[in-house]
């Protein structure tokens, strides 16, 4: 009851399913009128943006070839070539232009850049600026970029003047930068947008904002990114278009056009942020429109869905009631005209056929409950219904058929009961003689187990005495090793003492030899020579006892290092020897190893054998009572068949079909 509580009615499903669509619906027209908003007001923003700064770009060359044309006019003054025309006049003309085009200065510049003549503001030398290195690169008129001098903004523009088709001096003209700031102030970009002019390697020379100007700031270094380089140079190839690049951090839209006759590009560029509140609107106009419709939504099925709730609810009162096993109850009809009305006719319909055939059911079962299989099924059922009376007349039958083969089967049982009964006794028999030799075999193999422990404990005894062995090997063969080093000591001392005698030996000889030499010299030298006479004969004397000693010594060290010889032949066999002990006792310790693994082995094999017969003898054990049990229930089967037979009997059944 709880659950069918919790679960929405139609009404509830139908306001449900309208909301969720007329959302959705909502959001979607929401989102496409803002995805809508934002493409058309980019298009035509790009392009009114464009068609603007075409326009300026236009407007800024026309007065730039004006500004041209009337220095090209100021040129063809002859009064100004003419080298016999006054200083004076020249001056004069130069004035009265400048006073009537609102020139900032102008003046007349030798070939070399000095001044001739002109306005005392103006500079007095035009060597190093930019403007005039262009009229002598062209031979033309050029324009400079706008400069601050005189703490005003201005620019330069300047011609040849020629006689006789040759240059004889420049004209050079500074006009204030009204006639750029007048185009640039008046283009109107959003609220934070702005325009300026770049030169051909994108530094701002022109700009609404002056203070760009004088930091002499490039577009790149401004405002660089992959994406904006992209952008400026298309600015800086002269092109014209459009297209969107980031500015401190904000989406901006930006249009560009070269200006005519110059290396210059007009650009113009706005904020998205300030275009952005068109869209607003028109996104809370429309989420306002999609509330109201919504709103209208569920409250339009609300009213609709409570006539088709009203309507099904006769026919879901009734079915619920059917589902509790109410078929007596009628149905009432709803007069409604359309499908809930014919759905309530079909029920009422319904539920008299329901019981119609429950009874005929109920009959049929009252006659199987009573032991009757032989009753027919009645043919009253129609429709999807004759599937019952199919499906019970299958029942009958296959109950019929169960009972025939029970009855066989009984019979069949009684049989075999008195032979399983003959064959349980014979297991029971057998399964005693079989425990009874099993015994027999876990005793032989008790006896096994006690003679293994005996050679493992004996095997462990072999493999102590082995490491014993095998240790005292081990210090005797180091031991060994240790005299092996001294005798060798020994020897080289010896060789080493035999090297020094060899050497006292020749030292004697050669002293002997030196004495007899000083005692013939002593002699030569007479008197004076005497006493070291005497002295060369008590050193001879003393080299012979010297040579006497060392020949005795000599025959010890000989006699010594024979003895030392037999003694190192003698150790190095003993040496060998005890290679070969040890080599042996080594062996011997894998040897009594691999018993003791061997013999641990086998205990262990016979002991899993020893298990292994245990569990065959429990499974004997299980094996006899299992018989004992089985002979007892072959003897109840018997009985059960005998009891089943009788019930068989007792029922009524058809005659079998062929």
């Amino acid at each position: 009851m709880e659950d069918k509580k919790q679960q929405k009615t139609i009404k509830q499903k139908i306001v449900s399913n309208v909301m969720k669509t007329s959302i959705l619906l909502g959001v979607l027209l929401t989102i496409l009128m803002i995805i809508s908003n934002i493409i058309s007001t980019r298009h035509i923003l790009m392009d009114n943006m464009q068609m603007m700064v075409k326009i300026a770009s236009q407007d800024i060359s026309a007065n730039l070839h004006l500004l041209a044309d009337r220095i090209a006019n100021l040129s063809l003054e002859e009064v100004l070539t003419d080298e016999s025309a006054d200083i004076e006049a020249r001056r004069n003309i130069l004035e009265e232009r400048e006073s009537r085009i609102e020139f900032v200065w102008l003046a007349v510049y030798d070939k070399n850049g000095a001044k001739l003549f002109g306005d005392e503001t103006a500079p007095q030398s035009a060597a190093g600026r930019e403007q005039y290195q262009a009229m002598i690169q062209t031979d033309n008129i050029a324009i400079g970029t706008p400069l601050y001098e005189n703490e005003i903004w201005q620019m330069e523009v300047g011609g040849p003047l020629k006689r006789d088709g040759e240059v004889c001096a420049y004209l050079i003209g500074s006009y204030k930068y009204d006639i750029l700031e007048d185009v640039l102030g008046n283009m109107n970009v959003g609220a934070n947008g702005s325009a300026y002019i770049l030169d051909q390697d994108g530094m701002i020379i022109a700009d609404r904002q002056t203070a760009r100007m004088e930091a002499h700031s490039n577009i790149y270094d401004l405002y660089g990114s992959r994406q904006n380089n992209k952008v400026f140079d298309a600015m800086l190839r002269f092109e014209t278009g459009a297209g969107g690049t980031m500015i401190d951090h904000s989406y901006h839209y930006v249009a560009y056009s070269p200006v005519a006759g110059t290396n210059w590009t007009m650009v113009v560029d706005a904020p998205y942020s300030d275009y952005l509140g068109i869209v607003v609107v028109t996104t809370v106009v429309g989420i306002v429109l999609c509330v109201l419709l919504v709103m209208w939504a569920i409250s339009y099925s609300g009213k609709m869905s409570s006539k088709i709730s009203d309507s099904l609810a006769l026919a879901t009162s009734r079915m619920t009631s059917l589902a509790a096993g109410n078929l007596k109850e009628p149905v009432v009809i709803a007069g409604t005209g359309d499908e809930a009305q014919v759905m309530t006719e079909a029920l009422a319909e319904t539920v008299v056929n329901i019981d119609h055939y429950i009874e005929e059911l109920g009959n049929c079962l009252e006659y199987l409950s009573h032991g009757d299989y032989a009753q027919e099924v009645p043919d009253s059922f129609a429709g999807d219904f004759v599937v019952m009376r199919e499906a019970l007349e299958r029942i009958t039958d296959s109950l019929n058929l169960t009972m025939h083969k029970i009855q066989e089967s009984s019979e069949a049982i009684n049989r075999n009961s008195s032979e399983t009964s003959d064959y349980a006794r014979r297991l029971y028999d057998g399964s005693q003689e079989q425990e009874k030799t099993l015994n027999e075999l876990i005793g032989s193999v008790d006896v096994i187990i006690d003679h293994i422990g005996q050679i493992d404990k004996s095997a462990s005894n072999v493999k102590h005495f082995a490491e014993g062995a095998q240790e005292k090997v081990d210090q005797g063969k180091a031991q060994m090793d240790s005299m092996m080093s001294d005798m060798e000591n020994i020897y080289s001392n010896m060789q080493e003492i035999i090297n020094i005698s060899r050497m006292i030996a020749n030292i004697s000889e050669e002293t002997s030899l030196l004495s007899l030499n000083a005692s013939i010299e002593a002699a030569r030298a007479g008197e004076a020579g005497r006493g070291f006479g005497v002295v060369a004969q008590q050193i001879g004397a003393l080299a012979d006892q010297t040579a006497q000693a060392l020949q005795q010594t000599e025959d010890m060290i000989s006699q010594a290092n024979v003895s030392i010889d037999t003694g190192m032949k003698t150790a190095r066999q003993t040496e060998e020897s005890f290679k070969e002990i040890y080599e042996v006792t080594k062996e011997f310790h894998g040897i009594s190893n691999q018993i003791e693994v061997i013999a641990r082995k086998q205990q262990e094999a016979v002991a899993q054998v020893a298990e292994e017969i245990q569990k065959v003898l429990e499974v004997a054990g299980a094996n006899q009572e299992l018989s004992e049990k089985a002979d007892e229930t072959a003897a109840r089967s018997l009985q059960q068949a005998q009891e089943l037979e009788q019930v068989v009997e007792a029922v009524t059944l058809r005659e079998e079909r062929a």
